[in-house]
């Protein structure tokens, strides 16, 4: 991803004033939205290879994961994402420090197969097709297992505005020019229950919409 002059940063600031009381509550809000995802790294993880996140954000993802004792990696493309990960790290990830680093997810500076999985959040989805095909081919180079989400058609919103809502279909198709299988496929949503059943009062066609964001599994061919 071309670097953004930290957009990344001010748009995660605005979101946590507008949306919760501090940036713990939004931590904590996160990290239970996201179990069954935060499962699948843990799953796949092997011994003690270590974990790779690209395109680390806030950090938050990558500092829950040190707590279970595994060996995180976060990188990240914008300067003030690694800082405030590596802020992070220190407040709530002591007993396990996350090694922070600012790097391109188009060049992983690894050796092959150096870590056990290689995962993403709301990365890919910012790339044309052919891009994210080598996106997917630098990842499977680096680690074992890639697991990744991106937003489906149902999302109901876009971060920085380049955001691509692509179908279940598409997303297999896209994965199929690549160097990597898809071996699962799973989904989530990024509101927590009783904020779903709000929007549906208040909108009820959207009772009908599916899961809001896809993950895959992939593994080397």
């Amino acid at each position: 991803m071309k670097n953004t002059d930290n957009k990344w940063n001010k748009l995660y600031s605005q979101y946590i004033q507008s949306n919760y009381n501090n940036w713990q509550e939004y931590f904590y809000e996160k990290m239970k939205l996201k179990r069954n995802f935060f499962n699948l790294v843990i799953k796949y993880s092997l011994n003690n290879k270590p974990i790779i996140e690209c395109g680390s954000g806030t950090g938050k993802f990558s500092v829950y994961l040190a707590s279970f004792g595994l060996n995180i990696y976060a990188m990240d493309l914008e300067s003030e994402m690694v800082k405030q990960t590596k802020q992070l790290a220190k407040t709530i990830g002591t007993t396990n420090p996350v090694k922070v680093f600012k790097g391109d997810i188009s060049s992983i500076p690894f050796k092959d197969n150096f870590f056990s999985v290689s995962h993403s959040s709301g990365v890919l989805e910012h790339f044309s097709d052919r891009k994210i095909v080598q996106l997917i081919n630098e990842q499977i180079r680096v680690a074992d297992t890639i697991i990744f989400s991106v937003p489906s058609q149902y999302f109901e919103k876009k971060m920085l505005g380049d955001e691509r809502f692509l179908s279940r279909k598409k997303w297999r198709k896209i994965i199929s020019k690549s160097k990597a299988k898809i071996i699962k496929e799973t989904g989530y949503h990024y509101k927590p229950l009783i904020k779903r059943i709000i929007d549906i009062f208040q909108k009820p066609s959207r009772i009908f919409k599916p899961i809001a964001l896809y993950v895959f599994v992939l593994q080397k061919k």
